[in-house]
C-alpha cells in the first residue's frame, strides 16, 4: 500500500503505523472528496476532442470522478490493521473533534483523540 505522508512528519514524535497511515488515509480520503465535489460542480465533465479531460483547465471527466470514487471506497473499506483501522480511527476522531484538534492531539500524545 502506498502513502501520500513521509515516513516521518516534521514537529511530531515517533507514531505507530496505525496513527501515522490512519492520519495519512484521512488526509488522502479528504483529498479525494474535494477533488470528487470539483468534478461534480464542473462543466459537467466535459472533455477534449482526444477524449482526455482538460484537468488544467478544471474540466474532469466522468471517468475520472469514477476514478475517485473508486480509490475512496478502497481507503473506506480496506481491512488491514494498519491502513483500514487506522483509517477508521483517525477519520471517527477527525469527524468528532475536527482535523486541528486531531492533529494536536496527535502531535502531543502520539495516539487518536478518543
Amino acid at each position: 500500500m502506498w502513502s501520500i505522508c513521509p515516513s516521518s512528519m516534521i514537529g511530531y514524535r515517533t507514531l505507530s503505523q496505525d496513527v501515522e497511515e490512519g492520519i495519512c488515509q484521512v488526509l488522502a480520503h479528504m483529498w479525494l472528496e474535494t477533488q470528487i465535489a470539483s468534478i461534480s460542480s464542473s462543466n459537467g465533465g466535459a472533455s477534449t476532442s482526444s477524449g482526455m479531460s482538460s484537468s488544467k483547465q478544471g474540466i474532469r471527466s466522468p471517468f475520472e470522478r469514477k476514478l475517485g470514487d473508486f480509490f475512496k471506497h478502497q481507503i473506506e473499506s480496506d481491512t488491514s490493521p494498519i491502513y483500514g483501522n487506522g483509517f477508521r480511527a483517525g477519520n471517527q476522531a477527525v469527524l468528532k473533534y475536527g482535523l486541528e484538534r486531531t492533529l494536536d492531539h496527535i502531535r502531543m500524545t502520539g495516539t487518536f483523540p478518543y
